[in-house]
């Protein structure tokens, strides 16, 4: 026994054994393929329907981001439009009333006096066209409101006291008399004044001073 092992089968039932085998590896090797592929092609559809489902999100998350987008835009301009509208309307307006400044001068002013006319003038809160390529320089375009006084008092001395505290004014800037003169009231002497005065709103503040004479009245 030389332990070799033979084939007795005839040569046309080998061929037909091997083309068998063959056959079989064959149709194993395409189910490995072919599940392969079926493994694949799951995978496939899966990350798909992963993409579908984030770009979905990412739609939706991109027009809520322009959502918001135009609603900060639409609210940046409604803000810029108000900022532009306060600024006209504190350009123009004034931050106190007239009635109070008429009560402080009444206030001040003596017992013999009369005021007869009170003006007020705000060249500076209207707006002006440049021209000529003129530039407007700090002190034209600072907001500011000149007044003029008129009236009388009984002498040159309540003139005086007059003028003084209306500079103890904080509203009050350069105070000045600009012209006195005798006038005949009630055949009596007086003294006739033109006082003119600033209101400087940039720096004034719009609670107007109380001032306290020595006797302690307002």
């Amino acid at each position: 026994m030389t332990g070799r092992t033979m084939d007795l089968r005839p040569p046309a039932v080998r061929r037909r054994v091997a083309h068998a085998r063959e056959r079989t590896r064959l149709v194993q090797l395409c189910l490995l393929a072919a599940t392969c592929l079926s493994l694949a092609w799951s995978a496939a559809v899966w990350r798909l329907r992963e993409a579908r489902a984030d770009h979905e999100i990412a739609v939706t998350r991109a027009d809520e981001v322009l959502r918001v987008e135009r609603a900060l835009a639409e609210i940046t301009e409604r803000f810029d439009l108000a900022g532009r509208r306060l600024g006209i309307w504190r350009r123009c307006s004034i931050p106190f009333g007239a009635s109070s400044i008429l009560a402080s001068i009444a206030n001040d002013l003596p017992e013999s006096g009369t005021i007869e006319r009170v003006e007020f003038d705000a060249p500076s809160l209207i707006t002006s066209t440049v021209r000529a390529g003129r530039v407007r320089s700090d002190a034209d375009s600072t907001r500011r409101i000149e007044t003029e006084i008129e009236g009388f008092t009984a002498t040159d001395a309540d003139v005086a006291v007059f003028v003084e505290a209306l500079r103890r004014r904080p509203l009050f800037r350069d105070v000045r008399v600009e012209s006195t003169r005798h006038r005949s009231v009630a055949d009596r002497t007086a003294r006739a004044f033109r006082i003119v005065f600033e209101i400087d709103l940039e720096t004034a503040s719009p609670v107007l001073a109380t001032v306290v004479d020595p006797e302690g009245d307002e």
